[in-house]
């Protein structure tokens, strides 16, 4: 019998593992911290208090991973590495990756037993302020240095955007996002709105970015709670899918809290295929989907309540965003011109 088909597809997924494991345990030890400049796996091995001859085969494999390069019998950073995953830059996502895991790992560890008998009760309550918290902290460096770019760039494309004087930021999280968006505009000022013990964390980033008298903070559930009015833009980011089967009711309370001629700005899943593409974010929910409830949003969706709202101009796209693809959706309250 002759097979067709290659199995390398096969033996990449199955090695996955070797990377998720290799990445976080680095994570972990700080590994990269050490290693803004060239060091040997023994000199390494003193600093961390690890095996000398186990560190050198552990930095082997990191550096096959692509995550470190070997000069002259040493080691050092990869762009990548060094760009994310040194503690006290900037960039540093590694607190956020980690973060995720935790949400991941939960489902592979009795994935067997979720498959027999469906999933079990969360051990703690998904409302616990706490968990809202530590999520939103998890973000900070996330929103800074991916999503809070790739919205400014976007927003400040939309026709008129120099003249909005006043943002809702919806489920806006850590506020690193609002703070880009305000950072291009101005003339902008803005609120972020979100669970109590989230909005806490907002005001110390946006006390650290020096916005306190611009960007300020509501504490409260979007979903329910009433948005106020007269805003030119609001801005919702991997949110609405807590909505739930009340999405058409919240784009309709975003349509009337805009002011005339106002925008509405998401960006979300959209899901297609069945909800198996884009692969990246089907993959990113099917711990959530299996353990807790299905949140996924299809491709459309957020579009079709939109219309359904009221928004007289819509405009959509798929943009690379953060954790894969996204899609853009652009609507405005009264007949105009919109860039996506």
């Amino acid at each position: 019998m002759t097979i067709q088909t290659g199995f390398s597809r096969l033996f990449e997924m199955h090695q996955g593992i070797f990377y998720t494991r290799l990445l976080h345990q680095a994570i972990d030890l700080k590994v990269f911290d050490h290693l803004e400049t060239k060091i040997t796996a023994t000199r390494l091995a003193d600093r961390l208090y690890t095996h000398p001859g186990a560190t050198l085969h552990f930095l082997r494999g990191l550096a096959a991973a692509g995550l470190l390069e070997i000069e002259d019998g040493s080691f050092v950073n990869s762009d990548l590495s060094q760009a994310f995953l040194v503690t006290e830059t900037p960039g540093y996502l590694g607190e956020y990756l980690n973060n995720h895991a935790r949400w991941n790992l939960p489902l592979f560890a009795k994935l067997d037993t979720i498959l027999k008998n469906g999933p079990s009760p969360p051990e703690t309550p998904a409302d616990d302020e706490a968990i809202w918290a530590g999520e939103a902290r998890a973000l900070v460096n996330f929103q800074r240095v991916c999503t809070g770019p790739i919205l400014a760039r976007n927003i400040r494309k939309i026709p008129g955007s120099k003249g909005f004087k006043r943002m809702l930021d919806l489920g806006g999280g850590p506020g690193l996002n609002a703070v880009a968006v305000l950072k291009e505009h101005p003339g902008m000022t803005g609120t972020v709105l979100d669970r109590p013990a989230v909005v806490q964390v907002a005001k110390e980033q946006i006390h650290r970015e020096k916005m306190d008298q611009r960007l300020d903070v509501m504490a409260g559930d979007f979903t329910r709670d009433d948005l106020g009015s007269g805003w030119d833009l609001i801005m919702a980011t991997a949110c609405l899918n807590f909505a739930g089967k009340n999405l058409a009711a919240l784009v309709a309370g975003i349509f009337d809290a805009l002011a005339p001629g106002g925008v509405f700005v998401s960006v979300h899943d959209g899901m297609t295929r069945d909800r198996t593409m884009p692969p990246e974010i089907a993959l990113s929910w099917l711990p959530v989907s299996m353990m807790w409830q299905e949140l996924c949003l299809d491709q459309g969706q957020i579009p079709d309540a939109m219309e359904a709202a009221g928004f007289k101009t819509i405009r959509s796209r798929s943009i690379a965003y953060g954790l894969g693809t996204m899609e853009l959706d652009i609507a405005g309250k009264a007949l105009g011109k919109l860039a996506v």
